[in-house]
């Protein structure tokens, strides 16, 4: 009912979108003219859902001297700090509207827009075009599914992979909106940029910009692990995600049972669907952090548990590994590998230890903020002054 509900109402609601964004066309073009040159020099937009990284990753580029803002779409049950932020109507003709007006209030006036997770200000992405006819540089930031091919994966990847227990339902991989939204990107995107480097399989032409070190507003003490062991007798094992399916969580779960069943104390919380400061304070009094399994390369809530001097294991394919990565406070298996893996730092605390002694200084050095911000600043440099050569 519900399948047969929205087949019909909407290509209704996408007929009355249209008809405001076609209503809206002679406007926005002779705007474009007027506005081409009104905009702030040197000046990024990031454009994503609501999420905390984008909003660290503006935080920190702005301590390099970047004017740079953060406009988020929609809103998050965990997260709510950005610079602008848009809640669209579910009416067609009001939700035209409030594109029209947040493009023109805020987004025309910066010189490069930069799009996370294919994130757009409107449904139909009339504004990219629009963008590049006022001269913008617009900048799209791959980070995750809505970039992948499951056929190309498993393919690639067939005895491990990230789509063997998709959360997503394949949706980015057979949704046409999703298909559509590719396109337009792949169209009007100026540089492409990927987030870890397992996505270049998928983006060849993109360039690798790492995660930045997160700058927290607050950051949550971590108190000695031992003490906390003494008190409890339990090893604390954190894993948080919101996608378990592609994290392997299930396996994970299966992992742990089996050693408290050979007499192992060992805590698993099991984070889903929780704010980012519930996150943090459970990785700050955690004795080992634990995710990304199958996804080929370690993410953001794994280099967060290692800020806080958590020894993260995770699991980062072979091409991928560096001497660096081998020697910082990383743990790494496969979920094959993870009983063995996991009882032998279990049996072994003088190794977990000196995991943990250089977790937080590893993780600052993979991750040198500073540098990432200045490949950050170089790519919109390159943007601009392709403008200023054309």
């Amino acid at each position: 009912m519900k399948k047969r509900f929205k087949k019909i109402i909407f290509p209704i609601w996408k007929f009355a979108y249209r008809l405001t964004e076609s209503a809206l066309y002679p406007l926005n073009q002779l705007l474009a003219k007027i506005m081409r040159d009104q905009c702030c020099p040197n000046s990024v937009l990031h454009i994503s859902y609501m999420v905390h990284i984008p909003y660290y990753t503006v935080k920190t580029l702005r301590r390099f001297g970047l004017r740079t803002d953060y406009l988020a779409i929609g809103t998050s049950k965990v997260w709510n700090k950005c610079d602008y932020n848009i809640n669209y109507s579910l009416w067609p003709f009001i939700k035209a509207f409030q594109e029209f007006f947040w493009f023109w209030r805020v987004v025309a006036k910066y010189e490069i827009v930069h799009l996370h997770f294919m994130i757009l200000l409107s449904y139909s992405g009339w504004e990219l075009p629009l963008l590049k006819k006022m001269g913008r540089k617009i900048v799209v930031h791959y980070r995750g599914c809505e970039i992948r091919n499951r056929d190309k994966i498993r393919q690639l990847y067939p005895s491990q992979n990230i789509c063997e227990q998709c959360d997503y339902n394949a949706v980015n991989c057979e949704h046409k909106e999703i298909f559509r939204k590719r396109q337009l990107a792949q169209k009007f995107g100026n540089s492409f940029v990927v987030t870890t480097p397992d996505l270049i399989d998928f983006v060849p032409e993109g360039i690798h910009l790492p995660f930045m070190i997160p700058e927290f507003d607050r950051c949550p003490s971590t108190g000695p692990k031992e003490k906390q062991r003494e008190r409890t007798s339990f090893i604390k094992i954190v894993h948080a995600t919101n996608h378990p399916g592609i994290e392997g969580s299930e396996d994970i779960q299966k992992v742990i049972a089996a050693l408290n069943r050979k007499g192992y104390r060992l805590n698993l919380v099991f984070l889903r669907g929780v704010s980012h400061d519930q996150v943090l304070n459970e990785f700050a009094s955690a004795d080992l952090a634990i995710g990304k399994m199958k996804m080929g390369y370690y993410a953001n809530a794994q280099i967060e548990s290692m800020l806080l001097s958590v020894p993260t294991i995770t699991y980062v394919r072979p091409q991928f590994m560096t001497e660096e990565l081998k020697k910082s406070g990383f743990i790494f298996c496969s979920l094959k590998e993870l009983p063995e893996v996991l009882e032998y730092y279990l049996t072994h605390p003088d190794e977990m230890q000196v995991k943990r002694k250089i977790a937080k200084k590893s993780i600052l050095q993979l991750h040198d903020n500073e540098k990432i911000a200045r490949t950050y600043i170089d790519l919109y440099k390159n943007l601009q002054s392709k403008e200023t050569q054309g």
